[in-house]
């Protein structure tokens, strides 16, 4: 029997918030506001997490990575996402 792994989906909002979504279970995971304006692009890799606001002229980034600041994270917790420094 194969069992399908959690895919999850960034979704940028205008009130500068990123919602995580699990998308096997169809259910809402975490939020975090990571910009004070509407979000304008959210791309994601495997390595990082760019986003780009409407009206600030820097492009922000995370970087994904196992173990941030001495702690390991474990890519199944929502709370993996965003835990790192800009």
């Amino acid at each position: 029997m194969y069992e399908q792994n959690s895919v999850y989906a960034l979704i940028g909002l205008s009130t500068g918030y990123v919602w995580v979504l699990d998308t096997k279970t169809n259910s809402f995971l975490h939020s975090v506001k990571v910009l004070d304006c509407a979000i304008l692009k959210l791309t994601s890799t495997v390595s990082r997490i760019v986003v780009e606001g409407k009206d600030d002229p820097r492009i922000h980034s995370w970087e994904l990575k196992k173990t941030i600041a001495d702690f390991d994270y474990d890519a199944r917790d929502p709370d993996y996402f965003f835990a790192g420094k800009e």
